[in-house]
């Protein structure tokens, strides 16, 4: 205990400092919100077209119909409790696309990540260029449109969803 005014003051600005940065304090990156998941797939796709013109490859261009099925399949693997390119109904990538209403591509990919980390897109990044098929389907030449959804699962963790196509031009 302390025993003069000072080592008061002390103890209550050290006591609220421990606080005030304790696990329970700290706002994780799945907490914060729509904004921040916004933020997170800006982020994300930031991250991959880095990577892809450090290696001499076109940007990816990001559009909202693939954006809507790459959020889709998130949000189902976060509610159903499942972390798969397979719904539990046998449907793969393609066939999510198609239902989509994404009829133009010639070609499609897509990587899966689930993550608790305190910067979830930079290591959902590094995680797939770990990954042979992953950094091949972030790394194909020929794609060149991109879609990107993130949830919530119900143990907190954020499921990332990055779908590719190639639409000829």
């Amino acid at each position: 205990m302390p025993r003069t005014p000072a080592q008061g003051i002390g103890f209550i600005l050290g006591f609220w400092l421990a606080f005030a940065l304790s696990p329970l304090m700290v706002k994780t990156a799945a907490a914060a919100g729509p904004a921040n998941v916004a933020s997170l797939e800006a982020e994300l796709l930031a991250q991959v077209n880095q990577v892809r013109s450090e290696h001499h490859l076109i940007p990816l261009v990001r559009r909202s119909d693939l954006d809507r099925v790459a959020q889709a399949h998130s949000s189902d693997m976060a509610q159903r409790g499942y972390f798969s390119h397979h719904s539990p109904e046998g449907e793969n990538p393609v066939d999510r696309l198609q239902q989509g209403g994404v009829n133009d591509m010639r070609l499609a990919a897509e990587n899966l990540g689930k993550t608790t980390q305190s910067n979830p897109s930079s290591q959902i990044v590094r995680s797939w260029l770990r990954s042979p098929d992953h950094r091949g389907n972030l790394l194909a030449p020929a794609l060149n449109f991109t879609g990107i959804g993130i949830a919530q699962g119900s143990d907190g963790s954020l499921i990332y969803t990055q779908v590719y196509i190639l639409v000829p031009r």
